[in-house]
């Protein structure tokens, strides 16, 4: 074989054939009406359910979790009406098996590809699911004041852009007395070998994980918001990803 007729062939094998493929599935998703922004949401919904269906494996997160909801059943029982949840980033709904039955959840999340995901972990459990919002925790117009019972956040706090107001938001949609359950992964402590290794990686992180930022100094944004009343706890989980932790898990009640 000529050497001109090998080039020829690794210039298709290399060059033209991925060019034609990115192409083609372009052309091709064109075609059925889907565009590269739906196209990644639906991406995402099915990436961080299978991410957080393997972190909720993890013993020690059930154990968290049984620990931090177990507090809803009570507030359950310190009131005639239905519970009312206010989960913020609610992904595929992966506590609603946490929720005491008869809950009623309003499900808040950016990407409605969720959707699908959701109703799955209805089915599975023994909650409803009051609406579903897409939004993001910034900017909760359609929650009015002082309606829900609890907010609930999972690993979600760390892709929000604004800390402050979104303390602000579950502040103003809580009930008096209500309660806001958080269990999330932050940034270490401030002069570790850990908390700098987040800090150079972070930038990369955000690009690569749909916004996650691993260096989030998540309780501080808790403690200044002016709840009447915090619980920090934290946790140090062995992940498969040694950046996602500690994990801060606890309340705050208005």
């Amino acid at each position: 074989m000529a050497i001109e007729d090998v080039d020829v062939r690794r210039f298709v094998t290399w060059k033209i054939f991925p060019v034609a493929l990115v192409v083609g599935t372009i052309w091709y998703y064109r075609q059925k009406g889907v565009t590269f922004k739906s196209l990644n949401r639906k991406l995402t919904a099915f990436a961080i359910v299978k991410v957080m269906a393997r972190i909720n494996k993890s013993k020690d997160i059930v154990a968290t979790k049984k620990r931090l909801f177990s507090n809803l059943e009570e507030q359950k029982t310190n009131r005639s009406q239905t519970l009312q949840i206010l989960e913020i980033g609610v992904g595929g709904g992966a506590n609603f098996t946490f929720y005491p039955p008869g809950s009623q959840v309003v499900c808040l999340d950016p990407n409605p590809n969720f959707k699908s995901y959701i109703q799955q972990s209805i089915e599975e459990s023994n909650v409803e699911m009051k609406r579903f919002i897409q939004g993001f925790s910034e900017k909760l117009e359609t929650v009015e004041d002082d309606s829900v019972d609890s907010v609930v956040s999972s690993m979600v706090l760390c892709s929000v852009r604004d800390l402050d107001k979104t303390m602000s938001e579950v502040r103003r949609v809580l009930k008096p007395d209500g309660t806001f359950y958080f269990i999330e992964h932050v940034a270490a402590k401030r002069g570790t070998c850990l908390n700098r290794v987040q800090r150079w990686l972070n930038p990369i992180w955000y690009c690569l994980s749909g916004d996650c930022q691993i260096n989030k100094e998540t309780g501080k944004a808790i403690d200044r918001a002016g709840f009447s009343q915090t619980s920090l706890n934290y946790l140090k989980l062995n992940t498969y990803v040694f950046m996602i932790r500690p994990i801060l898990w606890g309340t705050a009640t208005k």
